[in-house]
């Protein structure tokens, strides 16, 4: 009886074993799978990360822009920089690199992307360096041919770099139609449309690049020449159903990216860039030049249609409108180079330099300081980190012993958020004593 009892119970132990085995092949959900060895599906709901960030089709492409199912295009990620475009980072956005954080997080369309200027001409980059010796983070998610859906599906993600300011940059030379297409030709968008009886075909026929039977060349008389094209800056302005649905897909993602912006500590910057033709308009009237109607008509509708919107971007919480049309004109009253000789819309880097002085009188004041000298971090859970912190970034210290042994006091020592110093180099414990490089006057130079 012993025998036949050992012998059953090792069949039976056999038996078990054999179907956990088999268990754990074919349904390892059931027993649980370490995270390290479990295997899952591709599908939409759990994409593979690095396939979707090394995509090589992507870095392999001769293309600029790519396909997007949400953004309809965006930019090829570590494009070079070639000339009036480029460098781009892993996310394709024109910036030399992804930060952990950003001070300045701007969203726009070519305007802002910064075509025919280097990288450190567009007017984000001269935005930064126009902040003083303070050199905040300024990061650059802007694409051309982004309209302002796109602007406020890259909010939300814009927010994941704990921004001080988001400046939220829209354009009238094409913005319009180009929100209409995109909230009227993907029912992704369907809640931004402010009138359902209308369709993506509804849009009125655009010729891009303009004819040349549409050009107005100009010689104003201080020699300064330009082509515009006021015919095609007109299809975004004109009197049709399209147009007014546009702007009002405009102001209604003005209004939700407010509403988004309320519950994260940022201040939001709203500006209108405008077309070449209306930044030219007063120097057109002070050299009583005889524009063709269209030129006449563009100016008149697309004063009317930013004065309209500005005056909603201004009132919305937690956010700022910046005029950038009375710089741009009255710079352009001058004899500086603001846009090209031909018919290409975009600032030269003087124009850009404008455009960035008037954000910087508003934004400047948005931005804080960083942290300077002895600061205290709160950690994860409770208690506090002290840090050091100098021009060449931020030193952990080892004690407050150490500190104090540099010549700092222990009394009513700062608390900063985290966010404060994950912008910065942080260096490796310091746990010695030098006060010639770690004292309160080597680092807050008095």
């Amino acid at each position: 009886m012993r025998k036949e009892f050992l012998l059953l119970l090792a069949s039976v132990a056999a038996t078990l074993a054999v179907a956990l085995g088999l268990i754990r092949w074919l349904a390892p959900g059931l027993l649980g799978v370490p995270a390290d060895l479990a295997l899952v599906q591709v599908d939409r709901k759990l994409p593979p990360f690095y396939e979707g960030i090394f995509r090589s089709a992507d870095l392999k492409s001769e293309q600029f822009l790519l396909q997007d199912p949400l953004t309809r295009v965006r930019a090829r990620p570590f494009y070079p920089p070639l000339g009036g475009m480029g460098p781009h980072d892993l996310l394709g956005f024109r910036n030399r690199s992804v930060p952990r954080v950003a001070d300045i997080v701007v969203i726009g369309d070519s305007q802002t992307y910064g075509n025919n200027a280097a990288i450190d001409d567009n007017w984000p980059s001269r935005l930064g360096r126009g902040l003083g010796g303070r050199r905040p983070v300024v990061y650059n998610m802007s694409v051309g041919g982004w309209g302002a859906v796109q602007y406020l599906y890259m909010f939300t993600n814009a927010t994941v770099l704990q921004p001080h300011v988001v400046i939220v940059a829209f354009y009238t030379g094409n913005d319009p139609l180009e929100s209409f297409a995109m909230a009227y030709g993907s029912e992704l968008w369907a809640g931004l449309r402010p009138d359902p009886a209308l369709r993506g075909k509804d849009a009125p026929a655009v010729t891009f690049p303009a004819p040349e039977s549409e050009w107005w060349p100009v010689t104003f008389e201080d020699g300064t020449r330009t082509v515009f094209t006021p015919t095609l800056r007109l299809a975004s302005n004109q009197d049709h159903p399209a147009v007014d649905a546009g702007y009002a897909i405009m102001a209604a993602a003005a209004r939700r990216i407010s509403e988004l912006a309320g519950p994260f500590p940022l201040q939001l910057v709203f500006t209108v860039i405008p077309t070449k033709e209306l930044a030219y308009a007063r120097k057109v009237a002070r050299d009583g030049l005889a524009p063709p109607p269209d030129y006449r008509t563009l100016v008149r509708r697309e004063q009317r249609h930013i004065e309209q919107l500005a005056g909603l971007l201004d009132g919305l919480p937690k956010a700022r409108y910046v005029d950038v049309v009375g710089p741009l004109q009255e710079a352009a009253l001058g004899t500086a180079r603001l846009y090209p000789e031909n018919i290409n819309g975009h600032p030269l880097p003087a124009g850009y330099g404008v455009i960035a002085r008037a954000l910087a009188r508003v934004v400047g004041p948005l931005v804080p300081e960083p942290p300077r000298g002895l600061v205290a971090v709160r950690r994860g859970g409770k208690g506090m980190e002290l840090f050091l912190v100098s021009d060449e970034g931020a030193w952990p210290l080892a004690s407050p012993r150490i500190a104090a042994a540099n010549g700092w006091s222990l009394k009513d020592i700062p608390v900063v958020p985290r966010r404060a110093i994950e912008g910065m180099m942080i260096h490796t414990v310091l746990d010695r004593v030098d006060p010639k490089r770690f004292g309160k006057a080597a680092v807050l130079g008095r």
